[in-house]
């Protein structure tokens, strides 16, 4: 049986910004499968949020090519950094004004925003102001408006940053669910224990180049070539040479 094809494959990626001197991705190659989550990592300007507006289409590379298998490009989500709604409006109306923007049926809309409220535990905050709900509900809201895509790929970029402990795990819990329900999952985030805890594979950027890729138990243990590594941390900083905490 042949082996099912990619659900993101990126290859030879080149982006430099205007008026930088330096790339800022230069010839990043990137695989992701159905049901498997992969987590991004790198120092701060190393290349994660570029490579991640690439792939969401919010750029377009300059040179190199990304395959996405997903028909409908609405079934790739992007959860950024920053808070992607509008704060005076409620959760509930944020979700519908995100969901009105799918072009779905209506009745279909007003199912994909309970399923997002019931799946992100959001009916307590539905009729609050998005200004005015938590941070870790805020990060919830961010990632609800991202599953009313019904993601076939999810790309998360930092989505714990700033949230409760509980939240973080609650958070990382709906990830797990969503790899194994099949959802493709590029994780980018500064946080350790949270690659080790969702993802299966890494690839760990610098300066726009991939310096390390593959299965993360592999990376850990090592070979002939490459030393062993006592966590993920110490992997980073043989690779990196560079504290997360800059």
């Amino acid at each position: 049986m042949s082996e099912a094809p990619p659900a993101v494959l990126a290859t030879g990626l080149v982006y430099r910004y205007p008026r930088q001197e330096a790339a800022a991705l230069q010839g990043v190659d990137l695989r992701l499968r159905a049901g498997q989550a992969v987590g991004l990592l790198g120092p701060n300007g190393s290349g994660k949020s570029t490579l991640i507006g690439l792939l969401a289409g919010l750029r377009q590379p300059q040179q190199g090519h990304i395959e996405i298998a997903a028909a409908d490009r609405r079934r790739v989500a992007w959860v950024p950094q920053e808070a992607a709604f509008y704060p005076d409006l409620s959760c509930r109306e944020n979700l519908a004004f995100f969901a009105a923007m799918l072009d779905t049926p209506r009745a279909e809309s007003a199912r994909r925003v309970a399923g997002a409220i019931a799946s992100c535990q959001l009916g307590e905050f539905a009729q609050r102001p998005a200004r005015h709900c938590s941070g870790g509900v805020r990060r919830r809201l961010n990632l609800a408006i991202a599953l009313l895509q019904q993601p076939q790929v999810l790309l998360l970029d930092e989505p714990t940053v700033g949230v409760d402990p509980q939240s973080r795990a609650f958070l990382l819990d709906r990830v797990r669910e969503l790899v194994a329900g099949g959802t493709a999952v590029l994780y980018a985030t500064h946080y350790m224990e949270e690659v080790s805890a969702v993802c299966s594979d890494i690839v760990l950027l610098d300066h726009g180049q991939v310096l390390a890729v593959g299965d993360l138990a592999t990376l850990l243990r090592g070979n002939g070539e490459r030393p062993p590594h006592a966590n993920l941390e110490d992997l980073f900083m043989h690779y990196t040479h560079r504290s997360l905490r800059d």
